[in-house]
């Protein structure tokens, strides 16, 4: 899907050395030739502990400077022609400079809007259609691949003296993260990984990094800007989380963010409702019998998570019949003082569900969703950027109730749909623009 070379796709799929520090017990791959561990190894320093904390820290800045400076959005209604493509490029241009710094954007000032077209045709890479059906699509994959080529030769020559020593901060201006420099040196120690090969795996970094989130972002947005009292409600859940700052422009807690329960609920729930990933499964050792179905050794099983998310069957509706499953009810995930209001069907079925103390305050609940809630996969497979699309979706959300009011239009206000011509691909993105109208709080 990325362009990797036929030789560098052979040099990863040959590596049978594994992910764990150890190798296989029958791999015969050097260490320094470990491609599957090392980049596993980098890509979980970034996103998990103090890796995590400070690309989370970064991203949240990057979004306020990137939002304060915005020119045509003062504290008078002003028309926004699409929602989506405001939420989608502001949240973009601030996750690749928290991973990579300015320079890769500065070097290729249409980066953005190149990445969102590649984006596009990313549904027909995947399905392996030939170039000469789709050369959009191609061009589009080589265009990003060709910027991000640039981008590394302009980093690539900081590496030719690994003698000198940097600052942090200065290893931040260079390359954007220590993350880029060891994962770009690491590379350079594989012959097979020829230039070609660097620039496809760091853009399918980018993508993982910002073909979900942010289309989540987006509708999680959505559905907080048109219902006024649910805003009102975020609003107040989220002023409890601003950060003591000397600075003029708001800051966040994330942690705190990330651990409300209505927030919480809130993020489950649009994940629930409109994310269609693929869990692909296959029996290693023999058959296995689900149900009346035999399922031969070695076949690959398809979950489709959008099914699954969206069959009434699974999912309680309520005492009322009021959460529907195809309605986004934003405390779906919040078990309440003295409620034992079922989640799914399987809690209602349980005799012995939890029931909160009357005495306990509201408290996110995701008890009972294992096999009914999938939207990062599962396994050794679950995507590992979870963590951080989590708080990079939060933290989204609470700075755009902060800093804005978005009115959607009548037409809009409560028709938009997601587009499931990108069912299993992950996130679905909006079947149309989405028109509204933008002003500025006075913070």
């Amino acid at each position: 899907m990325f362009g990797t070379p036929d030789d560098a796709a052979g040099f990863i799929f040959s590596d049978d050395s594994g992910i764990n520090m150890t190798s296989s017990l029958h791999s015969n791959v050097e260490p320094s030739q470990r491609v599957k561990y090392l980049t596993h190894q980098s890509i979980t320093k970034l996103l998990t502990g103090s890796g995590l904390s400070l690309l989370a820290e970064r991203f949240a800045a990057n979004l306020v400077e990137q939002f304060t400076a915005l020119e045509g959005v003062t504290t008078e209604w002003s028309d926004l022609p699409d929602l989506f493509s405001f939420v989608r490029n502001e949240l973009f241009k601030s996750t690749v400079r928290a991973i990579c710094g300015e320079n890769l954007m500065a070097l290729n000032p249409t980066f953005c809007e190149d990445f969102w077209v590649f984006d596009k045709g990313l549904g027909s890479l995947a399905k392996r259609f030939p170039r000469w059906m789709v050369p959009s699509a191609y061009a589009a994959r080589d265009k990003c691949q060709a910027e991000v080529r640039i981008w590394h030769d302009f980093i690539r020559t900081y590496l030719v003296d690994e003698s000198t020593s940097r600052t942090p901060n200065e290893t931040n201006i260079v390359f954007g993260s220590e993350f880029v420099k060891s994962r770009l040196q690491m590379w350079m120690k594989m012959e097979r990984m020829s230039p070609q090969a660097m620039a496809s795996e760091d853009l399918g970094l980018l993508w993982g990094a910002n073909g979900n989130s942010i289309p989540t972002a987006f509708w999680l947005v959505l559905e907080v800007f048109r219902d006024p009292t649910l805003l009102a409600e975020v609003r107040k859940e989220v002023e409890g989380c601003l950060a003591t700052s000397q600075s003029v422009y708001p800051s966040f807690d994330l942690p705190s963010l990330c651990s409300r329960p209505l927030l919480l609920s809130m993020y489950t729930e649009t994940l629930r409702l409109y994310v269609s990933t693929s869990t692909v499964r296959s029996p290693e050792n023999a058959s296995i019998k689900l149900g009346a179905w035999i399922i031969p050794k070695g076949a690959l099983i398809m979950i489709p998570s959008y099914v699954v998310h969206h069959n009434p069957a699974l999912w309680s509706d309520g005492p009322d019949g009021s959460r529907s499953v195809e309605t986004f009810c934003p405390d779906r995930f919040v078990r309440y003082p003295g409620s034992s209001h079922p989640i799914t069907t399987r809690t209602i079925a349980a005799p012995d569900s939890r029931k909160v103390d009357s005495a306990d305050a509201p408290s996110f609940s995701s008890e009972d969703l294992s096999g009914y809630f999938m939207p990062y996969g599962g396994g050794q497979g679950t995507c590992p950027g979870r963590h951080f699309a989590k708080q990079e979706i939060i933290g989204a959300l609470a700075i755009m109730v902060t800093l804005f009011d978005i009115e959607l239009s009548e037409t809009d206000a409560g028709r938009v749909q997601p587009d499931l011509s990108g069912f299993g691909m992950g996130a679905l993105k909006p079947k149309k623009k989405v028109l509204a109208r933008i002003r500025r709080r006075k913070v």
